[in-house]
């Protein structure tokens, strides 16, 4: 029954979407600014440390999912983190929406994987390659033994569970090669470029090699369309991402929404500095229609974003524009 009520919730969206109208499709929550790594493309370890108490958390929860969201995702910092984490998943789960998180996977407990395996329908874990890579990349050694046991307690509860690479110049040479030896282990991969945009020198790999990764992805693509859970279209834009010539596509605050740690409304979970308002003052419906003053002009930044190259946005923008090219992939979801 909560399959055909998201099924609903689902074509509710995309009707909404193409009749111009707004309705979130996906909802990304960063329960946390807390995380236990050090990951050397990401600032949120440095970050002052926020986070909703429950009650609050479950209220803004409440207030989002009253927008009709189909997706809510939870991330951080590091959601595992948060002890109450499952209670507010099932609050997500009680909305109707097919609830996911992304993890780095090395706090997952044995004794604690039953609980997390109940509450969530999907989890990725963030794996940037073997284990000499992904432990330098994310600066704490162990990391990439204690991630794949958290990938394999999670299947064995019967979780769908995917792995998110990201393409940086220190791995795009072993993905392809890592990604053949995980194909057995997960259910689905996603690959999206090391941010931010446009990319500053330092992220920049060699333009051959962009294109090398590229065609390796385009053909997994073509053979298992369902196992790369990312857009064609976006697998096709990494070169020009990485030669700073992106096309904008953007539906921030139409399409997808994001929450930070201290309950703010984003208009996208790629700009954690253009906020909205806050869901603890006002409805996300008041928000998003602009009866909020925000004295942070977030709608004035969202216009002059130069853009990103996310699977929770642009390849979300690109799977509604064409929800029947991308059908495998959503029916494994739905």
């Amino acid at each position: 029954m909560r399959a055909d009520k998201l099924a609903f919730k689902v074509f509710k969206n995309f009707v909404a979407f193409k009749t111009g109208k707004s309705s979130p499709l996906f909802a990304s929550y960063n329960v946390t600014s807390r995380c236990n790594m050090r990951c050397a493309y990401c600032g949120w370890w440095k970050m002052e440390k926020l986070e909703l108490p429950t009650d609050k958390a479950l209220s803004v929860i409440d207030n989002v999912c009253s927008l009709g969201v189909s997706f809510f995702d939870f991330s951080g910092g590091e959601p595992l983190l948060r002890r109450d984490l499952a209670t507010l998943a099932k609050r997500a789960s009680f909305h109707n929406c097919l609830v996911s998180m992304n993890t780095n996977g090395t706090l997952l407990k044995k004794e604690d994987a039953p609980k997390i395996a109940d509450a969530f329908d999907i989890v990725v874990v963030s794996l940037d390659g073997p284990r000499e890579y992904h432990d330098k990349i994310r600066g704490v050694a162990g990391t990439f033994q204690k991630a794949v046991e958290a990938v394999k307690m999670l299947k064995s509860h019967g979780v769908k569970v995917g792995v998110n690479s990201v393409v940086s110049p220190w791995n795009i040479e072993i993905l392809p090669k890592f990604v053949e030896e995980i194909r057995s282990i997960v259910d689905f991969v996603q690959v999206q470029p090391v941010h931010p945009y446009p990319p500053p020198p330092e992220n920049k790999p060699p333009t051959e090699k962009v294109l090398a990764l590229q065609e390796y992805l385009l053909n997994l693509k073509r053979e298992a369309p369902g196992f790369l859970a990312v857009p064609t279209e976006f697998i096709q834009g990494f070169r020009l991402f990485f030669n700073g010539k992106t096309p904008k596509i953007c539906d921030a605050g139409r399409l997808y929404v994001a929450i930070d740690p201290a309950g703010n409304l984003l208009a996208c979970a790629a700009r954690g500095d253009i906020a909205l308002g806050n869901l603890l003052e006002n409805s996300g419906e008041e928000i998003l229609l602009g009866k909020v003053d925000s004295s942070q002009g977030g709608w004035v930044k969202v216009a002059s974003c130069k853009g990103c190259w996310l699977e929770c946005t642009v390849g979300v923008s690109m799977t509604a524009r064409k929800p029947f090219k991308e059908a495998v992939y959503m029916a494994r979801l739905l």
